[in-house]
C-alpha cells in the first residue's frame, strides 16, 4: 500500500506529537519543514522569519517541502507529512498576501493522497513558544484558512478527534487502511 498523506492543522494542534508516535508505529514522517527553518533562521544575525517577512520565508518553506515531497515520490509505503504544500497558500492567504503561480503550478504536479487530516484547535494542549509565537486565536484563524484552502483544492477532510495521542494515530491508520 502507497499513500503520501498530509496532516495539517493550525500551530499547536497536536501535529507533530502525532507525526512522532506514527514514526514510532514504524511509518515515514517527514517533520514540519517551518520549525527547523525558524531554528535556522533564528540563529542567524538576520533571518527570514515568517511574522517578519512572509513571503520570503515561504519561498524557503515552498523549497523545503518540494525537496520532501520529492524525496518519498518512489519510495513504497505509507508516508506522513507534518504539513504540505498547500499550507503555504493557507499562511499567505491568511495574511493577506498572493500564493506564486509556481507554488499553484508545483502543487498540481503533487501526488499527496487525496484525503488530507486535519487537527482541529485544542486550547488544552496549545503552547506556544520560541518557533512558534502565534496566540491561540491567530491558531484558530489558521486552521479555518487551512481548511478552506484543502476544500478549494478538492481534497477530502478527514478531522482527526481530540483524543489522547495513541488513539489519534489508531484513528488515521484505521482511516487509511
Amino acid at each position: 500500500m502507497t499513500g503520501r498523506y498530509i496532516i495539517t492543522g493550525g500551530p499547536g494542534s497536536g501535529k507533530s506529537t502525532l507525526l512522532e508516535a506514527l514514526h514510532n508505529e514504524g511509518y515515514r514522517c517527514y517533520s514540519e519543514v517551518s520549525r527547523e527553518l525558524i531554528r535556522e533562521q533564528l540563529s542567524r544575525p538576520v533571518g527570514v522569519l515568517p511574522w517578519n517577512n512572509l513571503p520570503a520565508f515561504a519561498r524557503l518553506a515552498f523549497d523545503a517541502m518540494k525537496r520532501q515531497h520529492e524525496h518519498a515520490i518512489g519510495r513504497n509505503g505509507i508516508c506522513f507529512f507534518d504539513r504540505g504544500i498547500p499550507d503555504i497558500f493557507g499562511y499567505l492567504e491568511a495574511s493577506g498576501y498572493p500564493v506564486e503561480k509556481e507554488y499553484l503550478e508545483a502543487h498540481a504536479k503533487c501526488s499527496y493522497s487525496k484525503t488530507v487530516f486535519v487537527l482541529p484547535p485544542w486550547p488544552e494542549i496549545f503552547v506556544n513558544d520560541r518557533e512558534r509565537p502565534q496566540t491561540y486565536r491567530q491558531s484558530v484563524a489558521l486552521y479555518h484558512a487551512l481548511s478552506r484552502v484543502y476544500e478549494r483544492l478538492g481534497y477530502e477532510r478527514c478531522e482527526v478527534p481530540k483524543t489522547a495521542v495513541r488513539d489519534r494515530a489508531a484513528f488515521l491508520l484505521s482511516f487509511i487502511k
